[in-house]
């Protein structure tokens, strides 16, 4: 036995003594708490499994597919129409994985510290505000599915509330009507959030990522089991044998094959968290994982009550060495949950169990009737398993319509499958979208605020945290090698781009276009984006403050960015122009030189300064703030299809400090860059984030 799992009955050990000797392990913990709280006073030492009794909470033990939400996939949200798609989105889960009991809201990491907004305004800026997110909630409370948000108790080095986390939590989950909430990172709730949380609205579950200890069973109505290694002979989830009630998700985020979750999940009677996208990389469940969940949920939802119930029987006796079984007693019929270890059975003696009259027996899994050799009161049951297997032993009378329907869904789901999978589908991201050039301009006419990049062959070489949003591969790297770099694992690892860039001149403004030239292009176009949220912020109703005027316009995206540049006949720099300006010829890791000097950049977290400041500081063409000030879009805007995202360099002013989750800001070389994932104007216009542009040369 560990803290994940208790193993089932050696070889040679007396079933029965085991399954007794179990049992009263349970009584053992639920009268007198695990160890650790036997340290406590007394009074402490029952387990309160009241939450499980909670009118207000019993959803969560049905809570067998949980879908990990984030949200800016275009399959939740559309950012050509601008408005969530939550219907489709809901259509696909019931399509693909037999429907969603509850969703996850993701909406900051990997996102959380390029600018100072805390984890709490990341919500308040998504689509619609919290009014929106409200629609999207309740939508998906009409079609039966439960959402929960987000808490990332690491965000510390942000924007504070002038609240305690517990308080903006609890008044996010009333804004919104939320569900529950997964507690990120960590593995217990307080009796204070629970307390404050109950108070903001009831019904709401906890549910942390780590694996809880035993008493956190009476905070937490479910948990992750995360990454957790299954012993062979399998055992069985420790938490869920202490109370049958308390829902665990298996996940293993970045396997690509996900039949081990199934298996341990639908074994114990447990359930599944589905994340296909996981911050920013595609990782797709393949057509056959889809299908065995498809079949393995159908079954856990509707024998729910069996399976939450202190009548489990575990490892109930096989006539197959490798084969093991779980046995569920119900109403009128038992239950039996197969995984087999073994090779695989075909019209095999499996089980031997006491037979009533009138009995049917079936093979779930397959949609089978099952042949059984009767000899007096007992029954042996004759079928196929190749990995997973579910026997129901039922009345006659109580074969209803509904089990001929779930039969029906066994023997389709165990038909052959179609070669190819035409969903799971991602663009290449090696090739950032193409640029259009501006009109040539003869190389001896520098246009005003601009200087000379003469083109060069560049090596680019990139090196940076891999993040758990991975990044793009370098051109011409075979595809079988991709998921080097799309992938977000492990996150501390350094990622490094090398491969050649042949440039050809260009001219490049030696300064962050200002408020000033910004408000020009305002006066000149009238522009106005199609969704002002959060547009020009720092610009008290919408006018220049005369102090920020030769400061660097922020709260742009990427799309007014370009829109200036439109106007200015320039257009943005691509990666490799970025760095060669910023870094010259000589692979120089900073703008001034071969060595970090603080007075020479705008690291220091007070706020944007002017763009021709710090002269010391400027790149070998003689540019500004290369480091700090703000970060500047360029132009290698990328979209897989399910992500969008764009390539921002130099670092900023801000720096998010107390945590290795934050995007790394302040001081940025010239030979590193940050995968940002675009989500929607009001979300991506940043107070950190401005730009710069260029103009093609003739040559």
């Amino acid at each position: 036995m560990n803290e994940h799992y208790i193993a089932g009955p050696t070889a040679g050990r007396n079933r029965g003594e085991w399954l007794a000797a179990a049992r009263e392990y349970r009584r053992q913990i639920r009268e007198n708490g695990s160890v650790q709280a036997q340290t406590q006073p007394a009074a402490a030492h029952r387990l309160d499994l009241r939450l499980y009794d909670r009118a207000d909470l019993l959803w969560m033990a049905r809570n067998f597919a949980c879908h990990f939400t984030f949200m800016y996939d275009r399959s939740f949200y559309d950012p050509e129409s601008g408005r969530y798609t939550i219907d489709e989105f809901l259509d696909d889960g019931v399509r693909e994985f037999g429907g969603y009991d509850s969703i996850v809201l993701w909406q900051g990491y990997p996102r959380l510290g390029v600018d100072d907004r805390n984890q709490f305004d990341m919500y308040r800026d998504m689509p619609g505000g919290l009014k929106g997110l409200r629609e999207v909630v309740r939508r998906c409370h009409e079609r039966g599915v439960r959402v929960f948000i987000d808490y990332n108790p690491w965000d510390t080095g942000t924007r504070r509330e002038d609240k305690p986390d517990e308080q903006a939590l609890g008044d996010l989950v009333a804004a919104i009507e939320a569900d529950g909430i997964f507690l990120d990172t960590m593995t217990a709730g307080s009796v204070e959030l629970r307390r404050r949380i109950d108070q903001a609205r009831s019904g709401v579950a906890f549910v942390p990522e780590g694996h809880p200890v035993i008493e956190q069973l009476s905070i937490c109505s479910g948990s992750w089991a995360q990454w957790l290694v299954d012993p062979y002979p399998p055992g069985m989830l420790h938490l869920k044998w202490i109370e049958p009630r308390h829902m665990q998700f298996q996940i293993r985020r970045w396997n690509t094959d996900h039949a081990a979750e199934i298996e341990t999940a639908f074994f114990n009677g447990s359930g599944m968290m589905i994340w296909e996208n996981v911050f920013g990389t595609y990782n797709p469940w393949s057509l056959k994982d889809r299908s065995d969940w498809r079949r393995a949920s159908a079954i856990l939802r509707r024998f729910t009550s069996d399976f939450t119930s202190d009548r489990w029987e575990p490892f109930y006796p096989t006539l197959v060495d490798g084969l093991c079984a779980h046995r569920w007693p119900g109403d009128g019929h038992s239950l039996f949950t197969l995984l087999n270890h073994g090779r695989p059975l075909d019209n095999t003696a499996l089980l031997e169990i006491s037979s009533g009259k009138n009995l049917e027996f079936f093979n779930l899994w397959n949609g089978e009737s099952l042949q059984v050799n009767l000899s007096g009161t007992s029954a042996r049951i004759i079928g196929s398993v190749d990995r997973l297997g579910c026997i129901l032993a039922i009345e006659h009378a109580k074969v209803t319509p509904e089990l001929e329907k779930l039969l029906s869904q066994g023997r389709v789901e165990s038909e052959p499958r179609l070669s190819t999978d035409r969903r799971n589908v991602a663009r290449s991201v090696v090739e950032a979208e193409p640029v259009k050039p501006t009109p040539l301009v003869p190389r001896h006419s520098p246009p005003k605020g601009m200087v000379l990049v003469p083109g060069a062959k560049l090596r680019m070489r990139i090196e940076h945290m891999r993040r758990e949003c991975g990044c793009y591969p370098d051109p011409g790297m075979p595809k079988e090698k991709w998921s080097d770099f799309l992938r977000g694992h492990p996150h501390d690892q350094s990622l490094i781009h090398d491969s050649a860039a042949e440039l050809k001149s260009f001219f490049i403004d030696e300064a962050e276009v200002s408020n000033a030239d910004f408000a020009r292009f305002l006066e000149a176009t009238r522009y106005q984006p199609k969704h002002p949220e959060n547009f020009l912020k720092h610009w008290p109703g919408g006018q220049m403050p005369d102090g920020l005027a030769e400061h660097p316009v922020v709260y742009v995206d990427l799309d007014d960015a370009r829109a200036y540049a439109k106007w200015a006949g320039k257009r943005l720099p691509t990666e490799p122009e970025w760095q060669l300006a910023a870094q010259g010829t000589d692979g120089r890791p900073w703008p001034s030189g071969n060595g970090f000097d603080a007075s020479r950049c705008n690291c220091d977290g007070k706020g944007t300064i002017p763009v021709r400041s710090l002269p010391d500081g400027r790149s070998p063409y003689g540019c500004y703030h290369m480091l700090g000030n703000v970060w500047e879009w360029t132009e290698s805007a990328r979209d897989d299809g399910h992500t969008r995202f764009v390539m921002i360099r130099g670092g900023s002013w801000f720096d998010a400090k107390g945590s290795v989750w934050y995007i790394r800001s302040a001081t940025e070389r010239c030979d590193s860059h940050v995968k940002f994932i675009r989500m929607w104007p009001g979300l991506d216009r940043c107070a950190t984030i401005g730009f710069r542009c260029v103009m093609d040369v003739a040559e």
